[in-house]
């Protein structure tokens, strides 16, 4: 009987398109390989330095030899390998099986990262170094974080989920279709190895979600942690003044390991502003203020880091930083240099939430923040929020909280003066990022 090949085992063509959204998504090279480490797919953003090392018949061999032994050993361990490859950048693997049968593997990566965060080799380290030309290329190829790439590794086995469904129906000789009756997963998911960032979210250390996300360029769980805080704040007994000044130092001290050159500007800043604050700072006054400081320890994140490729961050951070904004899928795709239909297709695989819902959803949290905060008008609430009729924004706020605005702020009023169930869109799965 022959053995299956991964080309008959799955349907390459909505492989590849798949491969090809997560690279656009995270902005790492991927591909998928055969048993020999041999690509069955095109190769997606890929860099300089790997296309022009497989361009020579003994580093395309290397390559090869490499992605082989990586899908192989993330069969072996049972969960996806985060590795370096022999010319010392950092890929991770995820096995394809028939069966109990290793048939390929999908490879993504092709970063650097810094040398303290390091995997091991997965084989031998080949002798490139000398070669001018690779030397340059590899200086040019992108710096990422270890948790980054462990991100990715997670996003990809959440994607692996739409594999399910491209297995290809095949007939045996005389034993009719094969393929009919429920098969398991190609994609095993398990859980990967915790990295030193994931390790201190296991053991909850106040402001290390700030430090997770401002790392993963990832402003809307930044900014959902401030919430969480700011909430706890003002439910407590004793001055405001306080919580807010826990807060502001847990931003600082994130910022100290993301972002150490804005420190003293940041701190100088926060001086100012515990000068100058009253006992009465409201909510939203608050809420605003930790994320102006949270938005700029991120573009300190982002300068620090020339070499990073625009992605599909990008645009989730601008939605963070402007929830009063009504942005359109028409005038994302254009900023994106996507096509709104493909930009639609990816922000939902990637993010769960369709285009619309997830803007919508950050302008509706917004709404809460403001009706319970302050006494502005619900026609002012919907005008500030890019709503063009009052009662189109009662409408939507009805359809996502149950109640109307009005009743929104009566609830609140009763309570604590502060809004329940507000729900921001995270990104703690892994996209973001990345």
């Amino acid at each position: 009987m022959t053995e299956l090949g991964i080309a008959e085992v799955l349907d390459l063509a909505q492989v590849q398109k798949i491969l090809e959204d997560f690279s656009e998504a995270t902005g790492l090279a991927t591909v998928a390989v055969d048993a020999r480490g041999i690509p069955v797919t095109d190769t997606f953003a890929f860099t300089d330095f790997c296309r022009e090392m497989r361009s020579d018949p003994v580093g395309n061999r290397l390559c090869h030899g490499c992605d082989a032994h990586g899908g192989l050993q993330s069969l072996i361990e049972g969960s996806p390998q985060v590795y370096r490859c022999h010319a010392g950048l950092v890929d991770f693997s995820v096995p394809i099986t028939e069966g109990d049968k290793y048939v390929g593997a999908i490879l993504s990566g092709q970063v650097r990262v810094p040398k303290s965060d390091e995997p091991r080799f997965l084989t031998a380290g080949s002798a490139w170094r000398g070669q001018g030309q690779l030397e340059v290329l590899y200086d040019q190829v992108p710096m990422s974080t270890l948790s980054r790439v462990a991100a990715a590794a997670k996003t990809l086995f959440g994607l692996s989920r739409m594999l399910d469904g491209m297995r290809v129906r095949r007939r045996g000789p005389d034993l009719g279709t094969v393929g009919s009756a429920p098969q398991r997963p190609l994609l095993t998911l398990v859980p990967l190895p915790k990295t030193r960032i994931e390790t201190e979210a296991a053991q909850p250390v106040e402001g290390s979600v700030f430090r997770e996300a401002l790392d993963a360029e990832d402003l809307a769980s930044a900014v959902a942690e401030a919430s969480m805080l700011l909430d706890a704040v003002y439910t407590e007994d004793g001055d405001l003044r306080d919580g807010v000044a826990r807060v502001e130092d847990l931003v600082i001290a994130a910022t100290k390991d993301c972002a150490p050159r804005l420190v003293p500007h940041l701190t100088q800043l926060v001086q100012g502003q515990r000068e100058r604050r009253t006992a009465s700072i409201n909510r939203l006054q608050a809420q605003l203020h930790i994320e102006r400081l949270l938005g700029m320890a991120l573009d300190e994140v982002l300068r620090s880091r020339p070499q990073r490729r625009p992605d599909l961050r990008d645009l989730l951070n601008d939605i963070a930083r402007h929830p009063n904004r009504a942005i359109s899928l028409t005038e994302a795709a254009a900023a994106t240099h996507w096509s709104p239909g493909h930009l639609s297709k990816l922000f939902k695989s990637v993010t769960g939430y369709t285009f619309v819902s997830y803007v919508t959803a950050w302008r509706i949290s917004r709404a809460q923040l403001m009706l319970a905060s302050t006494q502005m008008p619900v026609q002012k609430v919907a005008a500030a929020l890019d709503f063009n009729q009052v009662n189109y924004f009662s409408r939507v706020f009805r359809a996502h909280t149950g109640v109307t605005p009005s009743e929104f702020r009566r609830q609140c009023s009763s309570r604590d003066g502060r809004p329940a169930g507000v729900s921001l869109p995270t990104h703690h799965h892994p996209l973001l990022r990345a």
